[in-house]
């Protein structure tokens, strides 16, 4: 399994094939514990994937395998308990395979424009988020539990209610833009999100987690019989 990934290369540019590729790729990691467990053992000892491990207050992403200059980044994403209606986009186009749990998945049409001029580079926060002229309309919603694969394209507005502790292999492709809008529809407040290159030095450092919390995370995956 491993050996198969350090050779695989993803083209984005054909969607179809692309989105065939993915949903092996996750499939075969998902039915292969040993593999899964090598991948995330890897992650906490190699510190260039350590330092892309993230805690979000909705979910927690711990980078497995990166392989951006052939296509692809591999995370195990973990929900919280927190539940939020954000609708946003994402910079690249993914494949997601839901390992445990379910959830809601809105995809959305985003009605009107925003731009840096509106909304300034610098938010990329809710806390300093800020009112605008937006509207999200939910267009389509599947309930996805676990086995399900999707592919979403970098362009649609989406948001996934879970329940707590799902657990998701999502493979992401390079970015195609460098920020996505985060939207609020209780309040209309929006903000970006970046790339590491060109986020906060305080965002970066509040998402970081530490060894113990690494651990914490793996040994939840393990009492949920994922690993």
């Amino acid at each position: 399994m491993l050996e198969d990934l350090d050779r695989m290369v993803v083209d984005w540019s054909d969607l179809p094939k692309a989105r065939a590729q993915t949903k092996e790729i996750l499939t075969a990691i998902s039915e292969d514990k040993a593999a899964l467990t090598e991948l995330l053992a890897r992650a906490r000892e190699e510190e260039d994937l350590f330092d892309k491990c993230e805690h979000h207050r909705l979910l927690d992403k711990l980078v497995i395998y990166d392989a951006l200059d052939r296509g692809f980044r591999i995370r195990v994403h973990v929900s919280t308990e927190d539940h939020r209606d954000r609708p946003h986009d994402h910079r690249f186009t993914f494949t997601s395979l839901i390992m445990r749990g379910q959830y809601r998945h809105v995809r959305h049409q985003l009605v009107g424009r925003v731009s840096e001029e509106d909304v300034p580079q610098n938010i990329q926060d809710d806390f300093d988020a800020v009112p605008s002229d937006l509207r999200v309309v939910p267009r389509f919603v599947t309930n996805e539990q676990a086995g399900n694969c999707y592919t979403l394209h970098h362009s649609e507005i989406h948001t996934t209610y879970m329940t707590p502790n799902t657990v998701s292999l999502f493979l992401r492709g390079p970015a195609e833009k460098d920020r996505s809008i985060i939207t609020e529809r209780e309040t209309g407040r929006v903000w970006w999100r970046f790339g590491e290159d060109k986020e906060k030095a305080e965002r970066r450092s509040s998402k970081r987690i530490s060894k113990e919390y690494f651990d914490d995370l793996t040994g939840r995956l393990r009492a949920m019989e994922v690993l």
